[in-house]
């Protein structure tokens, strides 16, 4: 048995013309149904590289079970390779994505998978939409840098070009909790503390904020300087200001680098404790009713690095870090 961590390889594949009224185009599918990155432009084709089978053999197997159409192995050329993962760190969120694209095939493309797409569309590779699964963005950028006049005159890049994504984040969680480890009773907070509202806020400001569905209700809207995402299973619910989510990593995968604050409720706290390397916890020097409750610190697992005094009923702002080694 290897303690060696295995990756996921996935083919992804471009159909490009350059017949477009606005400059070369690409093929994109909008995804529906998947429970993954739903509502967001994907590339026409893409899917699990198959046990022996190269890359180059398996988007041409997606392209002729995704979009009817058949490719030549000799005509597809490298865009990028990505290599991603998410703080969840889980064997089947560890990627290895190689993007390939063509100018050449045989047949019109079509959607064959009817459940999962809800649109086929040409778009410009100069004007790419705004919704789009975020670690195929930059193989995208990266193809239209080398089929639009202009973008290709930028910055060089490596060729063939390396992405990386997900590995500088880091999860923390952000909660106020009482003496008897109540957060909430499920929909509002069991208190008002004007100065720990000010702490979350200078906590939190300039991040990601991830929070389910109830917790979003309970505060009523976006907060400004941060981007939120909210994690909820109910399907074609769309908050305004807000990214939406139906798992833990897909959350993290639209997070992408940086640090992102965990802020609530008692499940998406109980998801997410174990990928986390810092919690800040409001202690609060109460006990009120209520189901919702903040999960258990292990002190086998966590060690406070600092602690701030507060003001009654605030006892104290506490950071802990996880214990190396310790998951």
């Amino acid at each position: 048995m290897t303690s060696r961590f295995q990756v996921v390889p996935a083919a992804y594949l471009a159909l490009v013309r350059d017949t477009g009224p606005a400059g070369p185009e690409v093929l994109l599918q909008l995804r529906r149904g998947t429970g993954y990155m739903d509502g967001r432009w994907a590339h026409g084709a893409a899917g699990h590289v198959e046990l022996g089978e190269s890359v180059l053999d398996a988007a041409a197997r997606e392209a002729a079970e995704e979009l009817g159409v058949v490719v030549g192995l000799g005509e597809l050329q490298h865009v990028a390779t990505g290599h991603r993962t998410v703080a969840a760190h889980e064997p089947s969120e560890e990627r290895i994505d190689v993007f390939l694209s063509t100018t050449s095939w045989s047949g019109d493309p079509v959607v064959r998978e009817v459940d999962k797409v809800a649109e086929l569309r040409w778009w410009p590779l100069a004007a790419l939409p705004d919704a789009v699964v975020p670690h195929e963005r930059g193989a995208l950028e990266e193809l239209a840098r080398r089929h639009t006049p202009g973008l290709a005159e930028g910055p060089a890049r490596p060729t063939p070009a390396l992405l990386t994504r997900g590995f500088r984040q880091r999860l923390t969680l952000v909660a106020a909790v009482g003496r008897n480890g109540v957060i909430g009773d499920g929909s509002t907070m069991p208190w008002h503390l004007p100065a720990d509202l000010r702490f979350f806020k200078d906590t939190t400001m300039g991040g990601t904020m991830l929070m389910g569905r109830g917790t979003w209700d309970s505060i009523g809207r976006a907060l400004p300087g941060r981007r939120t995402i909210v994690l909820t299973r109910r399907e074609h619910w769309q908050p305004e200001g807000a990214d939406v989510a139906r798992s833990v990593p897909e959350a993290l995968a639209l997070a992408g680098d940086g640090e992102v604050f965990v802020v609530g409720g008692g499940q998406v706290y109980a998801l997410t404790i174990e990928h986390a390397s810092r919690l800040v916890v409001t202690e609060v020097d109460l006990e009120p009713e209520g189901p919702t409750r903040f999960p258990r610190i292990d002190p086998g697992r966590w060690h406070v690095v600092d602690r701030v005094p507060g003001e009654e009923p605030v006892r104290a702002w506490v950071t802990y870090e996880r214990i190396a080694g310790r998951v």
